[in-house]
């Protein structure tokens, strides 16, 4: 992502690094204990086998502390899904073995959007930091705004039902960008932290670029429980 502020240690405890050869592809979230959220964008053309999720990381390049790797046993994509247009951009991932929380490994509950202007979410990656480079050292989030328009994508690329259009106000500290697919876009919310989207798509990062799309957490409830089961307690994050 461009501009981003350097994330700490157990800031984000949900963030997980999507990687295939070793290498940092995408972004996603701790559902529950087996199971993360991306886009399915970062996955649908893998197999198991080749895609890893890392946990309590901060940098791509050095080993953090809590820094743990778990190999992938079902990539689920929701029916549906469709490449050309990215509708139904979300995807599943089951771990081999239950992902072990801690002070830096932790899930986060999903939440509805609020998407007066007036509102704002934070959103978490390790994207590239300027158009066309690669992913970033580093974790980092940004202030993403909402109230946004996105009909200049076209009616057949956004779908706001299934989609949230945020980001590319003057309040925006950042743009996400390459890699920071399937990343989380999250908002305080009565003061429980939820996820409201995950990245999926925009037409490029920066200045003077459109808004972000992300799918919208919201209409995937009834597949997250059918697929993966309940989320944990929130007295777990504590």
């Amino acid at each position: 992502m461009t501009n981003g502020a350097q994330a700490s240690a157990g800031d984000f405890p949900y963030m997980v690094s999507v990687t295939t050869g070793g290498e940092h592809i995408c972004g996603g979230f701790i559902y529950n204990r087996d199971w993360v959220v991306t886009s399915a964008s970062c996955v649908y053309q893998y197999l198991p086998s080749q895609i890893r999720i890392t946990v309590a990381q901060l940098s791509l390049i050095n080993e953090d502390p809590e820094e743990k790797i778990y190999p992938i046993y079902l990539i689920s994509v929701f029916e549906g899904y469709d490449y050309s247009s990215g509708l139904h951009d979300i995807a599943m991932l089951q771990t081999s073995s239950p992902i072990e929380f801690s002070t830096n490994v932790n899930f986060i509950p999903y939440s509805e959007a609020k998407e007066a202007p007036s509102d704002i979410g934070t959103f978490i990656g390790w994207g590239a930091t300027y158009e066309g480079g690669l992913a970033t050292a580093r974790l980092r989030s940004i202030q993403i705004s909402f109230g946004s328009d996105c009909r200049d994508y076209g009616a057949d690329q956004f779908y706001p039902a299934y989609m949230i259009c945020a980001g590319g106000s003057a309040v925006d500290t950042g743009s996400p960008c390459h890699y920071d697919e399937g990343s989380p876009l999250v908002q305080n919310i009565s003061g429980t932290v939820g996820v409201v989207g995950i990245m999926s798509k925009n037409a490029g990062c920066g200045t003077n670029f459109q808004p972000t799309i992300y799918t919208r957490m919201s209409p995937y409830y009834p597949w997250f429980n059918k697929l993966a089961g309940e989320q944990p307690t929130l007295k777990q994050l504590n």
